[in-house]
């Protein structure tokens, strides 16, 4: 009976281990089966993914669309990793790009991260509204004839700028980090938020007696003509004596800026030019224009703040970016006759010795 009982223990234990035995080769098949399933790169997609997290998705939403636009093979893996192994991490709202094959695992590690898409689009100091449309346009955010709508409405600035006819000048320039698909006036909005959060703390700080409209429209002069950091608050100067004293300003970039409002510019003023009746027009129309005509910097912006006090009413470039200052017309004649003129045709001379024999320096 005692040989019966052993034998049937041993039977026992046989059968024991035998399903122990494959218990464990089933955990280790069903292991690498899953350690291949989140480590194995896959994509079905044939051209590069772009991909929205909208805030309050739940993770089994995003896994699921992921595997809808062909970034994952199944969701079910996936989520039960994040759920089981990965419990305290959460995937980050954006746009997300995914690009060839990726594991699981890594498509994870990428939401997890927050590594989310920009494109960098770089907003020089002066350039116009136009201008920032283009831009804009070129880096794939909306389209010129868009920007063109959105910037003449002046809602965003009523309460600074209740006479504005435009966002022209407070489109604040910098380079500006945009995910793929924001609508244009999402962008012009932050756009405007810059201004206010860059130059909003100095309002107070204004010394002319200008508004802060008829402040920012004599930054955008002084920003399209100035080069030199010390000669903004100089020539800012000069334009507020012009200013009070009842004088035309004079200004090249406002003559510029009434064409391309005509729809006329063509990169050249001719004298007939000079003559538009635009309002912008500064060499017809007395004082300011009724708005900017870019979009100053800060520097340009401060300058024009607080200008510095001069008694200069006149300048000229050197042609070298600098600018050579005076009190009186018959000082500025003398300046244009040295620095224009007699310069431009010094350098013809110059060009047309140095041009082999035989040709014509152009």
């Amino acid at each position: 009976m005692a040989r019966a009982r052993r034998g049937c223990f041993s039977v026992a234990m046989r059968s024991a281990g035998i399903l122990v035995f494959f218990a464990i080769l089933f955990a280790a098949g069903l292991g690498y089966f899953l350690w291949r399933a989140l480590n194995t790169p896959f994509s079905s997609a044939q051209e590069p993914v772009l991909f929205e997290v909208q805030k309050g998705w739940n993770s089994g939403t995003i896994l699921d669309r992921l595997r809808q636009k062909g970034v994952l093979r199944d969701d079910f893996i996936p989520l039960a990793y994040l759920k089981i192994l990965r419990r305290g991490d959460s995937l980050k709202a954006g746009v997300y790009e995914f690009e060839g094959p990726m594991s699981p695992i890594a498509v994870i590690d990428k939401l997890v991260a927050g590594d989310v898409i920009f494109r960098s689009v770089f907003i020089r100091e002066g350039v116009d509204r136009f201008a920032v449309g283009e831009a804009m346009a070129a880096a794939g955010f909306g389209s010129v004839d868009e920007w063109k709508e959105i910037t003449s409405q002046p809602d965003l600035i009523r309460d600074l700028a209740p006479d504005a006819d435009s966002l022209e000048g407070y489109l604040f320039p910098d380079t500006y980090k945009l995910t793929p698909g924001t609508p244009p006036s999402k962008i012009a909005a932050v756009m405007v938020q810059n201004f206010r959060e860059k130059f909003g703390d100095q309002l107070a700080y204004i010394s002319t007696g200008l508004s802060l409209h008829e402040t920012v429209t004599l930054a955008s002069i002084v920003e399209t003509e100035a080069r030199l950091p010390d000669e903004r608050p100089v020539i800012a100067g000069v334009y507020l004596n012009r200013i009070r004293k009842g004088m035309l300003l004079g200004a090249d970039p406002t003559v510029i800026y009434a064409l391309k409002l005509d729809g006329t510019w063509d990169g050249n003023i001719r004298r007939v030019d000079l003559d538009n009746d635009s309002p912008y027009n500064t060499y017809r129309k007395r004082g300011l224009p009724p708005g900017p005509i870019a979009n100053p910097g800060l520097a340009s912006l401060e300058a024009s703040a607080r200008p510095a006090a001069n008694d200069f009413y006149y300048f000229v470039s050197r042609n070298d970016g600098s600018h050579v200052f005076a009190r009186s017309l018959s000082e500025h004649n003398r300046n244009v006759q040295e620095f224009q003129r007699d310069f431009f045709r010094r350098k013809r001379a110059e060009e047309k010795a140095a041009a082999p024999p035989g040709t014509e320096a152009q």
